[in-house]
């Protein structure tokens, strides 16, 4: 276990993080505790995994019924060397058809794809249920990472496609292969003035932010871990509490129970107390 903390004075308050892992659980536990802050705040995790360098190596899905939205603002600008292949503002209810910026619809799913492209989407949660997840399954490789959050703390996933679509310095079109899979309440990548303000997500009755109570401490949970998929298995279709861990399953019925402390995500005391 690891725990580091760290006051500050832009908005004072106290933030602890703890990372710990547990012996037969692949999985890494991270937990931040906000403490002594008042008002709006957005949040988020950002972890960024690389795919093997093959056109849809790994096959993305994020569990339970989402509103999907690309990032409304210029992306990236192609007079500044940056390009985005998707639709700016467009909605969506499926990764595997989302709005393009030429016309038709880009598959979300799989990955890698687009290269020499830059984009960026949420998908809205609804702050119900127990916990949620989001997963990558590479098949070929025999593995899935999949992540599990509290999802009344972080309410939506954001994924950033990153595929070579930068082609100014410092990233000189060599940032390839890489989607961030994050777990945030915010509004997009913005910061905190744009996910405070009224904007095109909390319009429509979509959090994006959270507000913070300098009497009652935020908790902040989040699970990153991977399991060993049989072949065949294709992507996860769902996770679902088992007995000391989880079940991932497939579209087509397989499955495979991957030991996790679930009870982590809710837990109302904290890993460093």
């Amino acid at each position: 276990m690891l725990h580091a903390a760290m006051r500050t004075r832009v908005r004072a308050g106290r933030v602890d993080k703890t990372i710990a892992l547990k012996p037969g659980h692949a999985a890494v536990y991270c937990e931040h505790i906000l403490s002594g802050f008042s008002g709006p705040m957005c949040l988020g995790t950002h972890p960024m995994i690389k795919f093997p360098d093959r056109a849809g190596a790994g096959i993305v899905s994020v569990g339970g019924r989402r509103r999907g939205f690309v990032v409304t603002q210029p992306w990236e600008k192609a007079e500044e060397g940056g390009y985005h292949a998707l639709r700016l503002g467009a909605e969506f209810s499926s990764l595997r058809r989302v709005p393009a910026l030429g016309g038709g619809t880009a598959d979300l799913s799989r990955f890698p794809a687009r290269r020499g492209f830059e984009d960026l989407v949420l998908l809205a949660g609804d702050g119900r249920g127990e916990f949620a997840w989001s997963a990558v399954a590479f098949p070929d490789e025999g593995y899935a990472f999949f992540s599990i959050k509290d999802p009344r703390v972080l309410r939506h996933t954001v994924l950033w496609f990153s595929n070579g679509g930068r082609h100014y310095p410092p990233w000189n079109s060599r940032h390839v292969n890489v989607l961030g899979l994050e777990e945030v309440t915010a509004y997009f990548h913005h910061g905190l003035a744009a996910s405070a303000a009224p904007n095109s997500l909390s319009r429509r009755g979509i959090p994006t932010t959270v507000r913070l109570d300098p009497a009652r401490p935020t908790r902040v949970a989040h699970i990153l871990a991977v399991t060993a998929i049989p072949r065949g298995f294709g992507g996860v279709a769902s996770i679902t509490r088992a007995p000391g861990g989880v079940t991932l399953r497939s579209a087509g019925g397989a499955r495979v129970v991957a030991p996790l402390d679930l009870d982590f995500i809710n837990r109302s005391d904290s890993l460093h107390a």
